[in-house]
């Protein structure tokens, strides 16, 4: 079960908007992503960030993740990892067949939580990419 809340890092099968554009309908591979703020009153409806190894161009809005923050997650990889921020996932937690666990043995469904901090900078930063309309989002389907 997936008590969704914000920082919340899980294991999800992203779904790109520039794939979702052409119209797939499912990720290609589960990804760590971030679960960054439920958008109704009962905390289910929420939006998804992806994390990535892989850099970023300077076009996009991205927040390069921490290496405290990465290592207490403990996150695959010894390079740096992004947060993305420009590219979004509407979904509803816990119900969603795009979640995948972490681990199997034992069953484990989040990788952990960023800190307050982090994702203080990270709201700040989504915030002003709604402001300036550099956001989009894939409404996805259940």
């Amino acid at each position: 079960m997936i008590d969704p809340e914000t920082g919340l890092v899980i294991s999800y099968h992203y779904l790109w908007t520039h794939q979702h554009d052409r119209g797939e309908e499912s990720g290609r591979k589960a990804r760590p992503a971030c679960v960054v703020v439920p958008v109704t009153s009962d905390g289910k409806s929420v939006v998804l960030f992806p994390l990535t190894t892989k850099e970023p161009g300077p076009d996009r809005v991205a927040i390069k993740v921490p290496d405290t923050e990465r290592k207490r997650l403990t996150l695959k990889g010894r390079g740096p990892t992004w947060l993305i921020l420009d590219d979004a996932n509407a979904d509803v937690l816990p119900s969603s067949f795009h979640v995948e666990p972490v681990s199997y043995d034992p069953l484990t469904i989040a990788y952990g939580k960023f800190s307050k901090p982090f994702m203080d900078l990270v709201i700040k930063t989504v915030a002003n990419a709604i402001r300036t309309r550099k956001i989009q989002i894939a409404k996805r389907k259940r």
